[in-house]
């Protein structure tokens, strides 16, 4: 019989056997993660999809050409299974397994939210599906869970990480603010204080390559937000902030108080 190919929350290899296809034994004591460590995962970014709230507001939207029948023969991009990967983990063929059932689950229930381009996000509990104007392909997957599953999810898998995680420099990532309006951003985002996350960091030294420790990295990133442009000020659809600085664009939560992103071309695009 196959062995689980997953880890428990203690970073070991489960060594149960499992008949289940997706590689995870679901039993007690093996929690299902992809990855060993939980230092790998992303930092999460944006708002949740999927709420209670948002399926009852459209639920009763049609989804088009596609049933549950129909998901065993729908392909899905690299761009989806990479994205699946870049979170959780795993290889290809269980991202692409793992992404068919999340598709099932979601034409049952889901927020549903059609593109003006013919595509359509199906969201739930912080999870995203989108589908190609055909529906048949999985074109794009994302979500706010920084290395849990659907499925870790849906079975009810505790994340690793506290609801207050300290980033490399110690300091607590602030609790989650009141969305702010775009004629409020410019009060409300302060460059000397926004919380700076370890993926900023990171996104931050490879662009510029610095040399200098990391309290100098805190303050040149500070300063250089302290120059931003107040006319390239764009308001993203997830309620996220972009602003440019110094050549570079800057991703802002929702409440300005954390500094999520950084990069040489839009995240608007």
């Amino acid at each position: 019989m196959p062995v689980c190919t997953r880890f428990r929350r203690d970073g070991v290899r489960c060594t149960n056997p499992t008949e289940y296809v997706d590689g995870w034994c679901r039993a007690d004591g093996c929690d299902g993660f992809l990855r060993a460590e939980q230092s790998g995962a992303p930092e999460s970014v944006g708002i949740p999809h999927g709420t209670a709230k948002h399926i009852r507001m459209s639920q009763d939207l049609p989804v088009g050409d596609i049933s549950v029948e129909d998901v065993h023969d729908v392909r899905v991009t690299v761009r989806a299974t990479d994205s699946f990967r870049y979170h959780h983990g795993g290889d290809e063929r269980a991202a692409e397994f793992q992404l068919r059932n999340m598709l099932e689950d979601f034409l049952l229930k889901s927020a549903r939210k059609p593109s003006s381009g013919g595509y359509l996000r199906l969201s739930r509990n912080g999870f995203d599906v989108v589908l190609s104007p055909d529906r048949g392909t999985i074109t794009g997957y994302s979500t706010i869970h920084r290395e849990r599953t659907w499925e870790q999810v849906k079975s009810g898998v505790k994340s690793r990480f506290s609801s207050r995680s300290r980033d490399s420099s110690g300091a607590p990532r602030p609790e989650l603010g009141p969305p702010v309006s775009t004629e409020g951003f410019a009060d409300a985002f302060d460059p000397t204080s926004v919380h700076l996350t370890v993926r900023v960091r990171q996104a931050y030294a490879r662009l510029h390559t610095p040399t200098a420790p990391g309290d100098d990295v805190d303050t040149t990133i500070r300063q250089t937000l302290g120059q931003w442009d107040p006319q390239a000020l764009v308001r993203l659809e997830e309620g996220l902030f972009e602003i440019q600085a110094d050549n570079n664009f800057w991703l802002i939560s929702s409440d300005c108080r954390v500094l999520i992103g950084v990069r040489d071309h839009p995240f608007s695009t």
